[in-house]
């Protein structure tokens, strides 16, 4: 039952003004990428493409841009190498997933 809440609650969110709207595409990238930061991973543009083998490189390189567009994500050039840039998350990726959390919160929290 708790899931059920927790989706119903998402849902809500969704049509919320402070939700980031985001298509599936995004949303799934998104959160693979914060899998991948919690373990401290530091991800390139291309190793975010080596990711999705199901999805275009070419699909994953323009929801890219429209997550950097959102301010999702932010692109941080190698010191080294200007030609590798680094994904990393942002302060509106925070607090994307400071809103799940507390929708999760709140699920679990319902009898």
């Amino acid at each position: 039952m708790s899931f059920q809440r927790f989706l119903s609650l998402v849902e809500a969110l969704r049509q919320s003004p402070t939700y980031p709207e985001m298509d599936p595409i995004e949303e799934r990238m998104l959160n693979a990428m914060a899998a991948a930061w919690h373990a401290d991973t530091r991800l390139t543009v291309m190793s975010v493409m080596h990711m999705f083998p199901t999805i275009s490189p070419s699909t994953v390189h323009r929801r890219l841009k429209s997550l950097r567009a959102k301010g999702l994500i932010e692109l941080a050039p190698d010191l080294e190498d200007n030609r590798i840039k680094y994904v990393q998350a942002t302060g509106r990726t925070e607090e994307y997933f400071a809103l799940l959390g507390r929708c999760m919160v709140q699920a679990q929290a319902q009898p």
